[in-house]
């Protein structure tokens, strides 16, 4: 009996071991990928969208100066308000994250992160919340 109950142990030991080991390596992969996507490029602002309950109000800025942020493969990062600093990716439960960590031109940090709803070669769709209001910001690149 005890070499039993020692053997189904032993199985349930390496079945669990298996499962959380190919579970890192999916949620490596869809990082690793992500970072892959967004590298060495410049990333424009095309529209944004603010969601505020049932009311979805759109904002275009297509064929105007407009906001842009870079993601290098050094994790460095910078954009057209001044920000610099580093990034990274983080796999949440549910989505990819970007968090960043800068700082102003003047010196003062600045940390915000970007939850990942899309990404591609050529377009990205990145949300974040504040104040019950959802933003939903679409970007494109030329590379």
């Amino acid at each position: 009996m005890k070499t039993s109950f020692y053997n189904i142990f032993i199985y349930f030991i390496i079945i669990s071991t298996i499962l959380i080991a190919c579970h890192k390596e999916d949620k490596d992969i869809e990082v690793n990928l992500a970072y892959q996507l967004i590298a060495d490029k410049t990333w424009y602002l095309d529209y944004s969208q603010n969601i505020s309950g049932s009311t979805v109000t759109n904002r275009t800025y297509l064929g105007q100066p407009t906001y842009f942020i870079n993601y290098l493969k050094n994790l460095a990062t910078s954009d057209s308000d001044g920000l610099i600093g580093i990034y990274e990716i983080i796999k949440t439960d549910s989505s990819l994250v970007i968090s960043v960590q800068a700082k102003t031109n003047s010196g003062n940090p600045s940390t915000y992160n970007y939850e990942i709803e899309s990404i591609g070669q050529k377009n990205m769709i990145m949300n974040y919340n504040k104040n019950n209001t959802k933003t939903r910001l679409f970007f494109s690149t030329q590379k």
